[in-house]
């Protein structure tokens, strides 16, 4: 952007104070020209100090730099917000640009990391379009869009969906936690699974076991057969698999390593959807003790650690407009303990103070033998469901969960291409590994 144009623009910001409202948060006095670059830092600090903007005099005290007011119709504010939105981008794009190659050349270890910060927040320079929901305007289609949104999504146990007055909510998180072989995994992987019979997308991150022995587990919960016995029976295995996948959504199973970032699950899940055109409606990530945070934090300060992990995923449950599944472990204490509550989460409680949803998960070893499995609810965001426990039967041969007496909600299945997006076998249960290992 040439200097007259800049100087225009800094003028139509300096007559009108909701234009320079509007753009003052993505400004930076760098971006600009030596001319305007006083100019500007110097009514970014006017603006700050004193909540209005100086006059055309004291700038020209200030900086020497001259400009006059102008009439600021709504035009021109528009023209403004978005030439300042698109130069301060590209503005920040190239100083990221000419940064990461000075991390680069340095040698640090970690630098692509901290490359990726740098491009990403680059392009992430935007002004705020989306102001809200008015109340009282249209209510009516407003109405509509919630009826039509279904903002809850049963998740097949019908006791958990009506403790929850429905089911999981899409942009919010589920935090499932038990002492260390309590059932997490396989509560989170049970989940999943309902969600993709009912015609839903999962997507299942592991920052602990291997995809081959997720995928082993959902053979069992698939084709009812024990993680032992169906390599004697491959074939009728895989026939089982493909029948099931044939009205079903798709599951996706991938590893990622102990420590990944939010960052890094975005970059992933960019690369998922450019791969598939589509986004999960689901995604689990076993489990946030494990996750780490975008930001630098010392590993002995396990409370701030799991409050940003647990923030930054719900952020991405929030953005994909997803169910966001996780878990952590139960600490010491929930093990004797008769009665849990929130002070038995492994860690920082800060992960149930950032969750919606929070259960324990209870399955002794004479509930595992017996066929038994509880959920207590100890959080519960959107309804009164707290204190509440409820009991499923759990098969430890398929390892399925499903409502007592194999009472289950009717399957969803899509009765049209345009309800969700066409499935290839391929991406069908039996070829997860080959799906996503590429």
């Amino acid at each position: 952007m040439n200097l007259k144009k800049q100087l225009l623009l800094v003028e139509y910001m300096i007559s009108s104070p909701d234009t320079f409202a509007t753009c003052t948060t993505i400004i930076n006095s760098d971006y600009f020209d030596p001319e305007a670059r006083d100019s500007v830092k110097f009514v970014q600090e006017y603006y700050n100090d004193y909540n209005s903007l100086p006059t055309p005099e004291q700038i020209a005290a200030e900086t020497g730099q001259d400009f006059q007011l102008r009439e600021v119709t709504k035009d021109k504010v528009e023209y403004c917000s978005r030439e300042i939105e698109k130069f301060c981008r590209s503005m920040a794009l190239k100083q990221s640009i000419m940064d990461a190659a000075s991390i680069y050349e340095s040698g640090e270890a970690d630098k692509f990391p901290a490359i990726e910060t740098l491009v990403r927040d680059a392009l992430m320079v935007s002004l705020t379009k989306d102001l809200g929901t008015s109340f009282f305007d249209d209510v009516e289609s407003t109405l509509e869009k919630l009826l039509s949104s279904e903002l809850y999504e049963p998740t097949g146990w019908t006791e958990f969906d009506d403790v929850l007055g429905g089911g999981l909510a899409r942009k919010q998180t589920l935090l499932l936690s038990a002492n260390s072989g309590g059932g997490k995994s396989i509560v989170m992987a049970n989940i999943a699974l309902n969600y993709v019979e009912r015609g839903k997308n999962a997507l299942y991150i592991s920052l602990e076991l291997s995809e081959e022995m997720i995928y082993q587990r959902y053979i069992a919960m698939v084709a009812g057969v024990s993680t032992r016995d169906w390599q004697h029976q491959v074939d009728d295995t895989a026939h089982k698999i493909h029948a099931a996948g044939d009205n079903a959504g798709t599951l996706f199973i991938k590893r990622m390593a102990q420590g990944s970032t939010s960052n890094q699950l975005r970059a992933y899940l960019k690369e998922f959807e450019l791969k598939n055109n589509f986004i999960p409606d689901v995604i689990c990530m076993d489990y946030i003790d494990l996750m780490g945070s975008n930001d630098k934090i010392s590993a002995d300060n396990i409370h701030e650690k799991d409050k940003r992990a647990s923030e930054e995923f719900r952020e991405i449950a929030n953005d994909y407009n997803a169910i966001g599944i996780t878990a952590s472990q139960q600490n010491r204490g929930a093990v004797t303990a008769t009665e849990l509550n929130h002070s038995h989460i492994a860690g920082g409680i800060s992960k149930i103070n950032t969750t919606d949803v929070y259960v324990s998960i209870i399955m002794s070893d004479q509930m595992r033998a017996k066929g038994e499995i509880a959920l207590n609810f100890l959080k519960t965001r959107s309804s009164d469901g707290v204190g509440q426990t409820i009991h499923l039967d759990y098969n430890k041969v398929t390892l399925r969960i499903t409502d007592p007496n194999g009472l289950s909600m009717p399957k969803v299945r899509r009765t049209s291409p345009e309800e969700e997006p066409a499935i290839d076998n391929s991406n069908n249960l039996l070829g997860l590994m080959s799906s996503i290992n590429g």
